[in-house]
């Protein structure tokens, strides 16, 4: 939402530059119609929904985290399956090798 667009469906608050980006996150987080996510910010004040913000924080580098320790988990298995397929194609080579004596 852009600064002059959240002044005008705010009716009993202006915010400035910094409050919106704070309150974007919040606005994102929570997927809602922008008229009533202003009421929520009228109701509630600004000031309240951008201490939240360091709890939207929080949670976005918990995610972080967590998807990289999966990623990390992937490539550990998938590292384990290559190494499992390399020895079997590692014994496919030596048996035709000792076989027909190359």
């Amino acid at each position: 939402m852009m600064l002059c667009e959240a002044n005008e469906r705010l009716k009993t608050v202006q915010i400035n530059e910094g409050q919106l980006w704070a309150l974007n996150s919040l606005y994102l987080l929570l997927d809602l119609d922008k008229d009533d996510f202003c009421k929520i910010v009228e109701l509630i004040g600004v000031e309240k929904l951008t201490a939240k913000r360091g709890h939207y924080d929080r949670l976005r580098r918990a995610d972080d985290m967590l998807a990289a320790r999966e990623r990390y988990d992937d490539a550990k298995q998938r590292l384990a399956e290559l190494d499992r397929e390399r020895e079997r194609l590692q014994e496919t080579v030596s048996q035709y090798e000792e076989t027909h004596s190359l």
